[in-house]
């Protein structure tokens, strides 16, 4: 497990990271208790407070937002429109479908099966915690965290959305990653961006701080130097628009994520992309890679 008092910086040479406190967030579990960030003052790399030696009991019930509980009628329909949007997208970023993609983490599969669906079921597997497939997967190819364990070097894409931020250990997740595809295969990395303008505008109640649920925060600089030392060759680097406006409304106002919320949310994407793309820092950082 690496903490804050010698974790390598990737603007220093390797030397220890400087940590600088980003102050108190709230508990989006209420599990923990009090939870804060500090941040390297060199490489921008953030890391959650108190550490946790394993995360597994904050997703247990799978009620956390990252396997979407609440999601049904017109707010699953928004979300199927929006998965299909990016998955047209990362396809067309990889040049030509793979022959088999592992989506590592799929959460509650929906993007995986709008993914599914555009390059055929048969070429892509789910995969997370559980034994049992999230409802979106029903029918469709998924292995548990334990079954992984007997397919590495299995697949010619793994694709790992928004996961590499939940683990203390990132490195050590990375390595999980990255054992599952297989040599020349294609690894797309994609997390949230320490440095987005949201972030700085609306300060602990941007949605993707996420905490405790999220416990690694990546700058370009440091997810970079994370993949490059993980035996990484760097193909291409993005910015993504995530939509982070709906949720980061209702921590504002300190409720909960709801349709009203959801519908907020898709108003202001506009405006959210808009800021992005003045200010040149996504809300995500999306790097595909090749493993040597």
């Amino acid at each position: 497990m690496i903490y804050a008092d010698h974790r390598p910086c990737a603007a220093n040479d390797g030397s220890a990271c400087e940590f600088i406190s980003l102050g108190s967030f709230d508990d989006k579990s209420g599990l923990v208790g009090d939870v804060s960030v500090s941040q390297c003052k060199c490489c921008g790399l953030g890391i959650s407070l108190p550490p946790l030696r394993d995360v597994g009991f904050l997703y247990a019930d799978r009620e956390s937002q990252d396997f979407q509980p609440d999601t049904k009628g017109l707010a699953h329909a928004i979300k199927d429109w929006f998965f299909r949007r990016q998955a047209a997208a990362l396809i067309r970023q990889l040049g030509k479908p793979p022959a088999s993609i592992l989506d590592f983490g799929c959460g509650s599969g929906q993007f995986t099966r709008c993914l599914g669906d555009l390059v055929g079921p048969e070429r892509v597997t789910g995969s997370d915690f559980h034994e049992d497939p999230p409802k979106n997967l029903r029918g469709r190819s998924y292995l548990s965290a334990a079954a992984r364990e007997n397919h590495p070097g299995a697949f010619e894409a793994i694709i790992a959305m928004h996961v590499l931020e939940h683990d203390d250990d990132s490195e050590a997740l990375l390595e999980q990653i990255v054992s599952m595809v297989r040599r020349g295969g294609t690894v797309v990395i994609e997390v949230p961006n320490i440095q987005c303008v949201w972030a700085q505008i609306l300060g602990r109640h941007w949605d993707a701080w996420y905490l405790p649920y999220h416990r690694t925060h990546f700058s370009r600089r440091a997810l970079r130097a994370m993949m490059t030392q993980a035996g990484l060759t760097i193909v291409a680097e993005r910015g993504a628009c995530v939509p982070t406006m709906g949720r980061s409304l209702a921590n504002l106002f300190g409720a909960r994520n709801n349709l009203f919320f959801l519908l907020a949310g898709a108003a202001l994407h506009p405006v959210q992309w808009l800021g992005e793309k003045i200010s040149g820092e996504a809300s995500a950082i999306r790097i595909i890679a090749r493993r040597d």
